[in-house]
């Protein structure tokens, strides 16, 4: 399970949103369900190692919550989580900084970048003996 969570100094709560059809609550925090996309950046040289996240604005508030990111001078911050669908436990996470934001009537869509793709994991799944149990076997 995927989820977004954007954070602002102007935002009351922060937004959060699941990738699927149904909201869905992990420990005292509640996640609305929502469709986005995840854009990976290209393979070149240029240095830069931007994502591009769009959420579907069907209710409303991707507009109310990029409306407040882009008027506020506080940075906006992204958290992309990925979690183990059995028992919730937390599998991936990755911090980005949103970096530029455009609205349509459609979806809302980001653009968020970070400093150190080297040394993270996400969006490939490293394996342990936990989500892939036959490695232990395997000598």
């Amino acid at each position: 399970m995927i989820t977004l969570t954007f954070e602002n100094a102007k935002f009351k709560n922060p937004y959060r949103y699941v990738l699927g059809y149904s909201d869905v609550t992990i420990g005292d925090n509640f996640f609305a369900a929502s469709a986005f996309t995840i854009q990976l950046p290209e393979r070149s040289d240029s240095g830069f190692s931007d994502l591009s996240f769009a959420i579907c604005n069907v209710s409303g508030e991707a507009y109310e919550m990029t409306k407040k990111a882009i008027a506020s001078l506080a940075p906006t911050y992204l958290t992309l989580n990925e979690w183990a669908p059995d028992d919730y436990s937390l599998m991936q996470s990755l911090k980005l900084t949103v970096t530029d934001a455009k609205i349509t009537t459609e979806q809302a869509t980001f653009v968020a970048s970070f400093c150190d793709m080297l040394n993270t994991a996400f969006p490939r799944l490293r394996y342990t003996d936990k989500n892939a149990p036959g490695l232990k076997y395997i000598a």
